[in-house]
């Protein structure tokens, strides 16, 4: 199956890392990609990388939190890619991520989770084709899970499943920043 977690409400990413370790408990091999993040300071990154089960791999391509240490961010959010500071290094993360998935696909993974795949999808038109080259040449053993806001015809016409998450309210609205566990 090919499973979609769209919208503009929180848990996309939470969604996809909870049938990962769902499958993962059952005996599947898992893996689990994040384009756009930084493997500093997301906690499914730190939890996956723990359990140190080669049937279940985490890998990251995006910017570094450049305040690893510091509750949400207290700089400019240098490490949050959008439409108008996309740079040349960002797309050298994206290629390198999905070189890695098309490595990957004939590794007998039971699941690919492909997080912030449609943010790439949407931010990086050059890349668009071989996206969706991607799901269209997939192991049909392999189920994958794509994530990311706004989610385009294109890749809903090649889903068995989409599940839009819609934010009726945040905590940002009030002012509220994110929170360590919660949000990352």
């Amino acid at each position: 199956m090919v499973l979609i977690f769209t919208g503009d409400g929180k848990g996309k990413t939470s969604s996809a890392a909870g049938i990962a370790l769902r499958a993962w408990g059952q005996g599947k091999r898992v893996l689990f990609i994040s384009f756009l993040k930084g493997s500093n300071i997301t906690g499914e990154y730190k939890a996956i990388k723990s359990l140190n089960d080669p049937d279940f791999q985490v890998y990251t391509f995006g910017r570094q939190c450049p305040y690893p240490g510091a509750e949400c961010c207290p700089g400019k959010q240098e490490c949050i890619i959008r439409a108008d500071n996309v740079s040349e290094q960002d797309y050298a993360q994206v290629r390198l991520g999905l070189n890695r998935v098309q490595s990957e696909m004939e590794a007998g993974w039971d699941l690919i989770i492909m997080d912030e795949i449609i943010n790439v999808f949407n931010l990086f038109q050059s890349y668009r084709k071989e996206i969706l080259e991607i799901l269209d040449q997939r192991d049909i053993n392999s189920d994958l899970i794509l994530t990311g806001r706004s989610s385009p015809p294109e890749l809903n016409s090649r889903a068995d499943l989409v599940s839009e998450i819609i934010a009726l309210k945040h905590p940002y609205q009030s002012g509220m920043m994110a929170k360590r566990g919660i949000d990352y």
